[in-house]
């Protein structure tokens, strides 16, 4: 990026270049739940994993501010899993029947990424990240001893979040 440098008499002849410094780190894609051949978490799901997790819904800014996911964003989407979670603990709840809405989570998350990301455009990095966990995550989902796992980690993520967001994002 070009900015007009106005402490030396400014003008077209005298630019300075501002450095991208912009920083997301990558997302994290979860590829299984699972130690390979059984139904055992991997041991670092919701510790290592879910601090990698966390540490993406961070980054900074192109002038080095950091950013973040909304807390208030990352809680609404929370609040929506777990809800499913007490649907499910009631004894006439079926798991076929809910798996369809909960698959339905990652519309709702593709849509309050798109809009953060359309009003905070610089954040944009840290809310895709959001959704790449979520969808990844959510595709995963078989039964329901899946969707608890899940619920683990998220919470396990969220829990590191709030360690780690930004005093902006608070």
């Amino acid at each position: 990026m070009v900015y007009n440098d106005n402490r030396n008499g400014g003008g077209f002849g005298n630019r300075a270049t501002m450095e991208d410094k912009s920083e997301t780190k990558q997302p994290v894609e979860i590829k299984t739940f699972y130690n390979e051949g059984t139904k055992i978490p991997l041991p670092e799901l919701f510790d290592s994993t879910a601090q990698k997790v966390a540490d993406s819904f961070v980054g900074k800014n192109k002038k080095g501010t950091p950013i973040g996911v909304s807390s208030t964003q990352l809680r609404r989407i929370f609040d929506e899993v777990k809800r499913y979670e007490q649907v499910l603990a009631q004894p006439d709840a079926k798991w076929e029947e809910q798996l369809p809405y909960v698959k339905m989570i990652k519309s709702k998350v593709a849509y309050s990424v798109a809009r953060a990301a359309k009003n905070k455009p610089e954040e944009k990095g840290v809310y895709s990240n959001l959704e790449k966990f979520i969808s990844s995550s959510i595709n995963l989902i078989r039964d329901e001893k899946d969707y608890h796992i899940f619920v683990s980690l998220f919470e396990a993520a969220y829990g590191f979040y709030y360690e780690k967001a930004p005093s902006s994002a608070k």
